[in-house]
């Protein structure tokens, strides 16, 4: 007697069978989780390439594809057909197959409007990772397939940060409009009402800068946000839960005093470190005698609210700064000499104040001489951490660090190493629009990371570009 279970089906005239929980894998979406059993004499018929769908079908067995080779443009058009590309891309561009020296534009997703984007950000979820672009006041979704999207108004006039904790959820903050503003975003739409966290008392407070900790079972995520307040006279980190949305912790609360403005810099990056349980939170101020850096670094689990490291740096003051759990090391691009720096996290956590933490990983000569000679090389630079690399965006083109250890009879050492993204194949081709007007790389003003692909927002273009170390030859367009 046959069992309950089996699924028989009839594709293109050639017969399959299986079982209704292996097409509940598709998801309930898809129309194959809609098929139930039949016998094999009444077949489920589809009118779909029979060659393609074996591979799918085993795809869904397996979780992953039979060949370690990219699927083609046809299997991944036929996947859409039955809304598993999204599971189907994330499979072959998880975050171990990144590799930066391999990243070549992918595709190019055009955002509506004029207003170019100001930030992007990609869902850390392993399965089914969706991108965000903030343009204007919009911030517009892409899932993982990049195949559909869905945009919402938000009350902004521009975001200048924006996290994504979720494949469907987005939080968004401005320098000039209150609240951090978070919306659970579906492919058809917002699926929720907007909702705003605040400061607690004082409401009026913008945002500056944001971070969120990955979710796991033992927790649940936080967001920190950095506020200032309306009259910029104090400022403060606040930690919400983001399941409750409520605050948890108010970290490194400043105050000015009269003229005292260095000793109240506001954070306006902020970075986390999972592995290590830290926030790094830093700022800078521009005044008459330079510029001043504060770098705190915070564990926010203790009980007593303390910085566990913090530094007041005058000289080559960072331009940008981040983190890499990684690594265990902080990185900074010098505004002055626009070198990259980095300071072991093992070298930092005694608490000590005043002692130099940073060692040149570029041209030390020529880091000193510009620090003396009050140079500007590093304005504008933006610098980022994804796994084992350092990226660091100049003006429109990208340099990578990686680290290398040298042979024993070299010394056993590690160093960091630079090298730069290759422009592979032209983002005009990529999209279907020729090479007109490929040489020119406008400035990166955000980028983000997830899985294998690195994703940026160019100044005076309105869409954004995708890079992909996995997936490069395969051209997805939305």
């Amino acid at each position: 007697m046959a069992s309950t279970s089996i699924v028989t089906l009839n594709v293109g005239g050639e017969l399959f069978q299986t079982t209704a929980a292996t097409l509940s894998r598709a998801g309930a979406a898809s129309p194959l989780a809609s098929l139930g059993p039949t016998p094999a004499s009444a077949p489920h018929f589809l009118d779909r390439d029979p060659r393609l769908f074996a591979l799918l079908l085993s795809f869904l067995r397996r979780g992953s594809l039979a060949s370690s080779a990219p699927p083609s443009a046809a299997l991944l058009s036929e996947a859409r057909h039955f809304g598993v590309d999204a599971a189907l891309l994330a499979s072959v561009s998880p975050a171990s197959a990144f590799s930066p020296l391999a990243l070549r534009p992918s595709v190019l997703l055009p955002l509506a409007g004029r207003v170019a984007p100001s930030a992007v950000a990609v869902s850390p979820s392993p399965h089914s990772a969706a991108l965000f672009a903030a343009h204007g006041g919009v911030v517009t979704r892409f899932d993982a397939a990049l195949a559909s999207r869905s945009s919402v108004l938000t009350p902004l006039p521009t975001v200048d940060s924006l996290v994504a904790v979720s494949p469907a959820l987005a939080l968004a903050g401005a320098r000039d409009f209150p609240g951090v503003h978070l919306f659970r975003i579906a492919d058809d739409g917002p699926t929720t009402a907007r909702e705003v966290l605040s400061w607690p008392g004082s409401p009026s407070a913008t945002v500056l800068s944001m971070a969120a900790t990955a979710a796991s079972e033992a927790s649940s995520p936080w967001l920190f946000t950095s506020f200032e307040s309306a009259r910029r006279n104090s400022s403060a980190v606040v930690a919400f839960d983001l399941n409750s949305l409520s605050p948890v912790a108010e970290i490194g609360r400043k105050e000015v005093y009269g003229a005292d403005v260095e000793a109240a810099i506001p954070a306006t990056r902020l970075d986390w470190l999972d592995r290590h349980n830290l926030l790094l939170a830093a700022g800078s101020h521009s005044g008459p005698a330079g510029v001043v850096g504060d770098i705190r670094l915070w564990d926010v689990r203790a009980s007593t609210m303390m910085p566990v490291w913090e530094f007041r740096e005058k000289v080559d003051c960072f331009a940008d700064i981040a983190a890499s759990d990684t690594l265990s090391s902080l990185f900074k691009v010098g505004a002055a000499s626009g070198e990259v720096f980095m300071a072991d996290l093992r070298m930092l956590r005694g608490g000590s104040i005043g002692i130099e933490p940073w060692l040149c990983i570029g041209d030390g000569q020529r880091a000193a001489a510009a620090a003396s000679a009050g140079r500007k090389d590093g304005n504008g630079c933006m610098i980022g951490c994804y796994l084992n690399w350092v990226f660091v965006a100049r003006g429109g083109e990208v340099e990578v660090w990686t680290q290398v250890e040298l042979a024993q009879e070299d010394g056993g050492k590690k160093l960091m190493r630079r090298n730069w993204l290759g422009s592979g194949p032209s983002m005009a081709t990529a999209s279907g629009g020729g090479e007109e007007g490929v040489k020119e790389k406008t400035k990166i003003v955000s980028w983000a990371f997830g899985g294998s692909r690195m994703v940026l927002a160019r100044d005076d273009k309105q869409s954004i570009e995708v890079w992909d170390s996995a997936m490069a030859a395969i051209s997805v367009n939305p």
